[in-house]
């Protein structure tokens, strides 16, 4: 098989946010959770499919950012940077605003075309513009952030065979999503939203942002067009020292109402809450599913893509449980209740408390 064919295998699984080789995704309203299955069976905990959902319009980073970022964005932690706009070959670049912790990495970016280019031609047929080759790094030349296109690439021009690409290759892990907004008749303003699952973002002093191709996507008859923009946009911004180290708070567990269940771990970042858990079968996703801190309130899951959760059942039939929830360092109390449901209408309830 030759090193094209392969590739397109690799990238068809990044593509669908690092889904292991022998996981099957599955719609969970298709299929029950139970014992004896005999391959590895994830259910994703979202309402969205695979890509973020657009439900609505956050001024900072778009309509993929959760009530997480929102809530984050809202006490102050985000940074406006406003780059010098470089460019190239008649469009113009430039960084506006930022934040990243644990958890997320979502930055807005200002393109100008000049007169050459038509941006309402651009989007008319369902037009969308994206970047291809977004790769961020931090100054320990850690990855941060790449595309799934440049992923591929990469990986097919450094290693002979997937296997070898799948053990050695340093890819982004993550779920991500890029949407556009039109400002004028000559700009736009891109938004990507990622999140770490399930790698957590590295700590960074500063942030390395670069990419050569700018794609525009469109529908004729039916049948996808795309055109790309060519030239060469890098950018370097610092960190702000309350996004440069780790703000993971950690809680342990303080009691369960199912003790079969093992809470693998609990954690709070500024702009979402992480559970992982083990052994627990019988789980099911349900909408009334919360994080509620010691004030009552509420905090429900962002559903944005498949990468925010996850029930998997493993070839030992144990079934694993993971979710991303909205509440964040912000609204996090000393301790936190966890309510979770099983397929049989029966109510988990997590006791957690903060870990000294």
């Amino acid at each position: 098989m030759n090193n094209n064919k392969i590739f397109e295998k690799v990238k068809m699984k990044i593509a669908i946010s690092n889904v292991k080789e022998e996981d099957i995704v599955m719609n969970r309203r298709q299929i029950n959770i139970g014992k004896g299955i005999g391959i590895v069976a994830c259910i994703a905990l979202s309402m969205t499919g695979m890509v973020f959902a657009a439900t609505k319009i956050i001024n900072k980073f778009g309509a993929n950012s959760s009530d997480g970022i929102q809530t984050a964005v809202n006490s102050g932690y985000y940074s406006d940077v406003n780059t010098k706009y470089e460019e190239a070959n008649g469009i113009s670049t430039s960084i506006e605003s930022f934040l990243i912790d644990d958890n997320n990495f979502d930055m807005s970016i200002n393109i100008k075309f000049d007169s050459n280019y038509n941006v309402e031609d651009m989007l008319s047929n369902e037009g969308k513009l994206d970047i291809m080759d977004l790769k961020v790094v931090n100054e320990k030349d850690e990855k941060v952030f790449a595309t799934r296109e440049i992923e591929s690439e990469e990986m097919t021009s450094l290693y002979k065979t997937e296997q070898e690409a799948k053990e050695k290759y340093d890819s982004y892990k993550g779920a991500y999503g890029e949407t556009d907004k039109k400002i004028n008749d000559n700009e736009i303003k891109f938004y990507l939203t990622a999140t770490g699952n399930p790698v957590e973002f590295p700590a960074s002093k500063k942030l390395k942002v670069t990419f050569s191709r700018i794609r525009n996507r469109h529908w004729i008859n039916g049948e996808e067009q795309c055109t790309i923009f060519k030239g060469e946009w890098s950018f370097e911004i610092d960190v702000p020292s309350k996004m440069a180290k780790s703000n993971i708070v950690e809680y342990k567990l303080k009691s369960i109402s199912d003790n079969n269940y093992i809470l693998e771990s609990a954690k709070v970042s500024n702009t979402a809450f992480k559970i992982y858990l083990s052994n627990c079968d019988g789980i099911t996703w349900n909408e009334k599913e919360c994080v509620e801190n010691s004030k009552g309130i509420k905090f429900y899951p962002a559903q944005r893509s498949d990468g925010d959760g996850e029930i998997c059942v493993k070839d030992d039939g144990t079934v694993t449980y993971y979710n991303t929830f909205n509440l964040t360092n912000y609204d996090a109390t000393d301790t936190l209740k966890v309510h979770l449901f099983k397929s049989n209408g029966d109510e988990v309830i997590i006791e957690l408390e903060k870990k000294k």
